[in-house]
């Protein structure tokens, strides 16, 4: 295999997402890809913006003849998902992304990819870069921290566009056009607890090796959460052993189906070890029988320690229980299926990361809906939820869905293009994931929104792939639809 992108078509496309992949550009660590934009901009002596957040704007008059043709916006974002197999000696927010295909996947070596939404930079910057290209007045917009909550699109100063159209590049589907998505809303619940040396023998669980994966393309697939499965064996275990609870985090981002967990818990010298190491064999088979479809490689490990003279630092038991049926409790996943879609999810929740202080038990949520009134209420359930154990809730990062009320003509002409230039008859489908559409949407009136993208896989994981072919075939669309915006 080889980790260089040369010769690879689209080449000017590959060559920008090649340098995207050696700045290091996860969320709230995207200065120095907006800083490496702007340079592109100066470079090629275009028109820019770059406000307090970092977001970026880049204006490129119409080709010759086009310069008075109604002007195109192209949207996509900076930063990514930064994820990376347990062993791997890799700091992402230092260091850059290792790039590698096989001739038909482009992938990165235990880590993320990063094509979400690498690919959207690489062609904005390819486009506006390729002088031979027929095209309207562009706008290309590039954005910050969207996987985090869409921030930058919410900071975004939009008084400089002048476009009606928006072609996003934010999505993961060859065929694909979108046309409308999930809302979303992180919720932090912080359960204050109290800590207090103990003694006994510790043992250290860990549940891992799941699948993961984005928790809106993802959620409706059956998959394992490893927050949740630790969350019932320490219930199961609860009931049958008095235990005390020293630790337990799982999942790293709230946009991630958590692929692994980790709890210790102390148990009495005179309760025997084999007691609890029976109820953790007997969940692994439960798991492994309930998860072998989607999560055939799943792990469940226990170790013991020596006992620590010093004492251990863990909840009492009343508080362990407290705890452990709180989690047990918190729901996750699918809640409601779209009626008119059979299989397309409308409404869930991911229960992201579990974080533990010494005085806090942090949960980090989720809730997605494509219905922006559904979003709510399922935000405020966790709310009452919260409340009944004495846990304060702080909600973060909402945005509204993108929601779909019909054909408009940049569709229409979208279709027509897409069939043109790739072959294909597009299906016009609206995502569970988010898209900064909904955002744009909402602050410039009239805006009509089209979101397209290249086969990916594995988004948000370590097993992330970007297809070559599809890349192709989206790059051919990408232009054939500027040129036809161009000649309208």
């Amino acid at each position: 295999m080889d980790n260089k992108l040369e010769g690879i078509e689209p080449a000017r496309v590959m060559k920008y997402f090649g340098k995207i992949c050696s700045i290091p550009h996860g969320s709230y660590h995207t200065d120095e890809i907006s800083d490496y934009i702007v340079s592109f901009a100066k470079e090629h002596d275009l028109d820019y913006t770059q406000d307090a957040s970092g977001n970026v704007i880049i204006f490129k008059k119409g080709s010759e003849g086009c310069k008075d043709a109604a002007p195109l916006m192209m949207q996509g974002h900076m930063d990514m998902v930064l994820e990376k197999n347990d062993g791997v000696d890799k700091d992402l927010e230092k260091e850059p992304i290792d790039v590698k295909t096989d001739g038909t996947y482009l992938f990165a070596d235990g880590t993320t990819l990063g094509g979400d939404d690498g690919i959207a930079v690489a062609m904005m910057l390819a486009a506006l870069d390729d002088d031979s290209l027929v095209h309207p007045p562009l706008e290309c917009v590039f954005t910050v921290n969207e996987e985090v909550g869409l921030l930058g699109m919410n900071t975004l100063d939009v008084s400089n566009l002048k476009a009606k159209r928006m072609l996003n590049l934010d999505s993961e589907s060859e065929g694909v056009l979108t046309v409308g998505c999930a809302g979303g809303t992180e919720v932090h619940i912080h359960l204050p607890i109290e800590k207090k040396k103990n003694y006994g023998n510790l043992l250290t669980i860990t549940i891992g090796s799941l699948k993961g994966g984005h928790s809106g393309e993802d959620i409706n697939k059956g998959r394992a959460n490893a927050n949740v499965l630790m969350a019932r064996l320490l219930d199961r275990i609860s009931r049958k052993v008095d235990v005390c609870l020293a630790d337990i985090s799982g999942g790293t981002k709230d946009n991630a189906i958590a692929r692994s967990a980790t709890a210790k818990i102390l148990v009495d010298d005179g309760i025997k070890k084999s007691a609890l190491e029976e109820q953790v064999e007997k969940f692994r088979q439960l798991a492994k029988n309930e998860y072998q479809e989607t999560d055939p490689d799943i792990t469940i490990e226990f170790a013991w320690e020596s006992r620590n003279k010093k004492g251990i630092d863990t909840l009492s038991r009343k508080d362990t229980h407290r705890v452990i049926h709180f989690l047990f409790v918190l729901p996750d996943g699918m809640l409601k299926m779209d009626p008119t879609r059979p299989g397309f999810p409308r409404t869930s929740e991911n229960l992201g990361i579990i974080a533990m202080a010494k005085d806090d038990l942090a949960v980090t949520y989720l809730c997605r809906s494509n219905v922006n009134s559904e979003r709510k209420y399922i935000v405020n359930q966790l709310k009452c939820l919260s409340a009944m154990v004495g846990a304060g809730v702080l909600t973060r990062g909402s945005y509204p869905a993108w929601e779909y009320h019909g054909e408009t003509a940049f569709q229409k002409l979208a279709e027509k293009v897409y069939e043109e230039s790739t072959g294909l008859t597009p299906r016009i489908e609206v995502t569970h994931g988010g898209l900064e559409c909904g955002i744009m949407a909402g602050k410039i009136e009239g805006l009509e929104c089209i979101s397209a993208g290249p086969d990916m896989s594995g988004i948000h994981t370590p097993d992330e792939k970007l297809s070559i072919p599809s890349t192709q075939k989206l790059w051919k669309f990408v232009t054939a639809l500027l040129e036809a915006c161009a000649k309208e």
